[in-house]
């Protein structure tokens, strides 16, 4: 099954025919209108760049030199700045600085401009827009019509934006340091459930780091501290590969555990992999280690740490280095 849908017309020539006017005019409008299709569909309409507006004087705006698209994708182009005159009638009134293309209905009538065809950049001050007109700046005009320089207001200016077609640009297709970073933040950790053999204390939680008690109930703590901690991770996130961890004191050892959990869809059953299990030793301390088999997967898995100090210790960060790069995937996720 086919479907043929005709989607536009152009000029064909063969050897001997007579070609008039129309075959020309035809010829260079299909390709003008191809050229204004490809500007919309693929960059939009707006200024690209210049054609600023500024103050220059009671009665007067000045617009920069610049280039802009118009809503019909005509390429308009400022090659020198360009003044336009506040009409006097328009008290109080807002005015609308914008810039549309246009061009003769029909050849110059004089002998020497008879072959060509005018096209003009229309700067124009005005209460109303033209249809497809690119606008600059809003300007507000006083009791006296006059504009001053916190008069004129680019809230409503049209600036070009380039779309994007969805699923265009991926991780591949961002600067490496967009690719890959670093989630950091102060250990804020919940308590070891207390009905855990061997639970140990809980932190004493400030806003910037937590630290073991030095006595509870009035008594010296020789426990230490422990906690978890829940860490957040970016949509789009695929892999962790390292985990950081330091602090200003440690008096004993201090054990780090990092979790991939979470839910397999596929066996509905839950998921508790101890990715890293590494010992700090005594003293201040600022590790970062590798995280081998951190695959995450993207709808069902979920982050954690968990922190054990057998003495007095202090905890001022924990960061994780991630990447939302598919091409770091050691082993392709398949929980769900």
């Amino acid at each position: 099954m086919h479907k043929k849908l005709l989607i536009n017309k152009k000029p064909a020539y063969y050897r001997g025919q007579l070609l008039l006017e129309d075959d020309f005019i035809a010829e260079q409008r299909y390709h003008a209108n191809a050229r204004y299709r490809h500007s919309l569909n693929l960059h939009g309409w707006g200024v690209v760049r210049g054609l600023e507006v500024r103050h220059a004087g009671t009665n007067e705006i000045v617009v920069s030199p610049g280039f802009a698209i118009d809503g019909r994708g005509h390429e308009i182009e400022l090659v020198q700045e360009e003044k336009i005159e506040v009409p006097s009638n328009s008290a109080n009134a807002t005015l609308m600085a914008s810039l549309v293309y246009d061009e003769d209905d029909t050849p110059a009538a004089g002998d020497s401009e008879r072959r060509t065809r005018k096209c003009y950049a229309v700067l124009a001050l005005t209460v109303g827009v033209a249809e497809a007109a690119v606008v600059l700046a809003s300007v507000e005009l006083d009791e006296h019509s006059h504009v001053t320089a916190h008069g004129i207001r680019t809230t409503n200016r049209r600036n070009l934006k380039t779309p994007l077609s969805p699923g265009c640009v991926t991780a591949r297709a961002l600067d490496p340091h967009l690719r890959t970073g670093w989630l950091r933040m102060p250990f804020r950790p919940t308590a070891w459930p207390s009905d855990e053999e061997d639970a140990p204390p809980p932190f004493r939680v400030g806003p910037t780091e937590a630290r073991s008690h030095r006595k509870i109930k009035d008594e010296p703590n020789l426990n230490g501290a422990g906690g978890t901690m829940a860490i957040s991770l970016a949509p789009g996130v695929t892999r962790v590969l390292k985990l950081r961890v330091a602090g200003a004191e440690n008096e004993g050892r201090l054990r780090v555990e990092l979790y991939i959990g979470g839910w397999d869809a596929k066996n509905r059953k839950h998921v508790a992999n101890v990715v890293l299990d590494a010992e700090v030793k005594g003293g201040p301390y600022d590790e970062t280690w590798d995280v081998s088999k951190g695959d995450i997967h993207l709808e069902t898995s979920t982050l954690s740490v968990a922190i054990r100090a057998d003495g007095y210790a202090r905890v001022s960060l924990v960061a994780v280095e991630v990447t939302c790069d598919p091409a770091l995937l050691q082993v392709a996720p398949v929980i769900g």
